[in-house]
């Protein structure tokens, strides 16, 4: 019953029809040089916003991306196709000690292609956290909510077309049955419904308004250039003698075309050494990309790589009496934030609903032979999962590979986390069981899922007044929730999951304890930027969209006031 394409989504609208550079083929050996103000290096969130605030304010823009654009006729891919052309390393970038496995977006418009529309602001309690503990008062002053709103306005963000799903609707029924706070998620839908939950293999429809519906057309049309397949190895410099600072002259890579079919799997297609001369550079690869090309960069910073920060997640799902088919309706379009300070110091974890495509879903669960799993897909359209998602506190760090320089990732979840991520799911178990799951399910290999027993007087079941909702205290369902707590999530025998990386080239007060300063700079350069997640000081806590393209935005005008160029008027909403 599951069918390769949404059901219930819009069909395709009119799309911006992208254009780039295209490298001419050369049997010499001398590189191809392009020249530029700004080479942007990503085109994700950060990289988009960017690239428009500069083209807008009359900066010759170019933007690089060593993945291809794929238009919406190629959207949403299949799980295999995804895994390869949307995302990073074959989808899931493991740490060393294999503890957690990271989705991070690799596609032209990054993040933004596949995430699920969470379009969350920055939280009071985390713009306190930076501009006190790390001292930067921008986050708590007007200006970072004006980026904020403006970001949100461009993309169309809001809630009022909202239609929730079978899974979004038990998260907020089952949070009023039990007192807990709860809200709707904003959208970047530009106020319209957009019912698709295929968004996390690209959005065919267009309803998504990620970079390549807003900021990249905004740069285009502001004159931007575009160059896909491009490969940066290195950001460029000459050093100046009196200050010792690395002066940004462009960067070096690889460009490799597309075959003679548009595709990217020919024999015939055509590779070429680059050259980007251009006097600022903006690293927006995202937080694996970003430190890993600054330090191959020959960067020595002891803060670029570290303070990797995560949002770790552990799964629960929940079999319901009727069919649901749930990957029909939006994704993510309510969270529970009841237990998001657990610790009384902003940390904690929320309660929100994950991607269920069959192919991103089941397999993380606990293999317990064919015959199980047979079965347990057969009832994977009366499902619906669930994520507990924590702000984790403490963090790893990212680094180049020794031998092909891909980067590479220490993480281990730690206990203060785990216990966070615990707690969650203990919360949405009870959620799910006063909803009246059949069934709830999670990801420890030692837990059997709880069945609901039957509903003869000696099950136990209590029903309050008439009504037929049953109590978190029943007695069976209580005894199998201490069997989980006592279980616990040992980080060696249950898996962990993030889509959100953030804060491995940090942003701070000085180069001792950060690897950026407070406008975006690379501390010991002069020309280069960085906008994107690695910004974060710490873990943002929502999902980062809104964040990275907020304070990519303050980068960006700042750049452009002190070029001493008038930024352009902020485009209406959508």
């Amino acid at each position: 019953s599951y069918p390769r394409t949404p059901v219930h989504d819009n069909p395709p609208g009119t799309y911006f029809p992208f254009k780039f550079l295209q490298i001419p083929p050369s049997d010499q050996k001398e590189p191809e040089v392009i020249e530029a103000d700004v080479v942007i290096v990503g085109s994700g969130c950060g990289g988009a916003v960017a690239a428009k605030v500069l083209a807008e304010a009359g900066m010759r823009v170019l933007v690089v991306d060593k993945s291809y654009y794929w238009p919406p006729e190629h959207l949403p891919m299949s799980e295999e196709e995804g895994a390869q052309h949307l995302f990073a390393q074959g989808q899931l970038v493991q740490s060393d000690d294999s503890s957690i496995a990271v989705a991070a977006g690799s596609a032209w418009g990054g993040g933004g292609t596949v995430n699920w529309s969470a379009s969350l602001q920055t939280q009071g309690f985390v713009r306190r956290e930076w501009a006190q503990k790390f001292g930067m008062p921008y986050f708590t002053s007007s200006a970072y909510q004006a980026d904020l709103d403006a970001v949100c306005e461009r993309m169309g963000v809001g809630t009022a077309a909202i239609e929730h799903n079978k899974a979004n609707r038990a998260l907020l029924e089952g949070a009023r049955k039990l007192g807990w706070a709860a809200k709707a998620v904003p959208q970047n839908t530009g106020g319209e419904a957009h019912n698709c939950g295929y968004c996390t293999l690209g959005c065919g429809s267009c309803g998504k308004k990620g970079p390549t519906e807003t900021y990249l057309p905004d740069a285009a049309n502001a004159g931007a250039s575009f160059l896909e397949g491009f490969d940066v190895q290195r950001v460029t410099f000459t050093n100046d003698p009196e200050t010792g600072e690395q002066i940004t002259t462009g960067v070096e890579g690889v460009w490799m075309s597309r075959d003679g079919q548009g595709g990217v799997a020919g024999s015939d297609r055509t590779q070429r050494k680059v050259v980007i001369r251009a006097s600022k550079v903006i690293s927006a690869g995202g937080t694996l990309g970003t430190p890993t090309l600054l330090r191959q960069s020959g960067l020595t910073n002891t803060h670029i790589g570290r303070h990797l920060r995560l949002h770790p997640v552990s799964m629960v799902g929940a079999v319901w009496p009727e069919d649901v088919r749930p990957w029909e309706g939006s994704i993510l379009t309510a969270v529970v934030n009841e237990f998001e300070n657990l610790d009384g110091e902003g940390y904690g974890a929320k309660l929100e609903c994950t991607t269920m495509l069959p192919g991103m879903f089941l397999p993380f669960f606990p293999w317990r032979g064919g015959l199980h799993f047979k079965e347990f897909a057969a009832k994977m359209k009366r499902m619906t999962g669930y994520i507990s998602l924590a702000r984790d506190r403490y963090g790893g760090r990212v680094y180049p590979d020794p031998i092909d320089g891909r980067p590479r990732m220490q993480y281990t979840p730690t206990k203060y986390d785990r216990k966070h991520i615990l707690e969650g799911a203990i919360r949405l178990a009870e959620l799910l069981y006063v909803e009246g799951a059949q069934e709830i399910f999670t990801f420890h290999p030692a837990l059997e899922p709880f069945v609901r027993p039957s509903s003869d007087p000696d099950a136990h079941i209590t029903v309050v007044s008439g009504a037929d909702t049953p109590s978190i205290n029943d007695a069976p369902f209580q005894a199998w929730l201490a069997k989980f707590r006592s279980l616990g999530l040992p980080a060696g025998d249950t898996p962990f999951v993030s889509a959100h990386q953030m804060g491995t080239a940090r942003m701070g007060t000085s180069e001792k304890n950060s690897a950026v300063d407070v406008k975006g700079r690379v501390w010991g350069t002069k020309g280069l930027y960085v906008c994107d997640a690695s910004l974060f000081p710490s873990a943002s806590g929502v999902n980062p969209m809104i964040t990275t393209m907020a304070i990519s935005r303050g980068v960006a005008r700042q750049i452009v006031e002190a070029s001493g160029l008038a930024a352009a008027a902020v485009r209406p909403r959508l």
